[in-house]
């Protein structure tokens, strides 16, 4: 998966750093970053855990290598052991 830029509303970006304290430049590096782990979820959604500062989950859509950011999160602990366990 090529991702060559990310978006996100205004509004999504305002709720993702007052509810769960993540901003945007945190998302966007840790999904154009190569310690990410992806997979492909239902309704042609993606979730990546990354991690650079610290581990986070970014639940995106996927459109002409433009990945539009529906919510991001610190990632949980099962999230971080998944992580772990597939980039070894």
């Amino acid at each position: 998966m090529r991702i060559q830029k990310v978006e996100i509303k205004k509004e999504i970006k305002s709720k993702i750093l007052y509810q769960h304290k993540v901003r945007f430049s945190e998302i966007r590096g840790s999904i154009l970053s190569e310690n990410k782990f992806v997979r492909k979820t239902k309704d042609k959604r993606y979730v990546a855990i990354a991690k650079e500062q610290r581990y986070i989950t970014i639940i995106f859509e996927m459109e002409k290598n433009i990945a539009e950011i529906i919510t991001a999160y610190p990632s949980s602990k099962w999230q971080i052991d998944l992580y772990k366990r597939r980039k070894k």
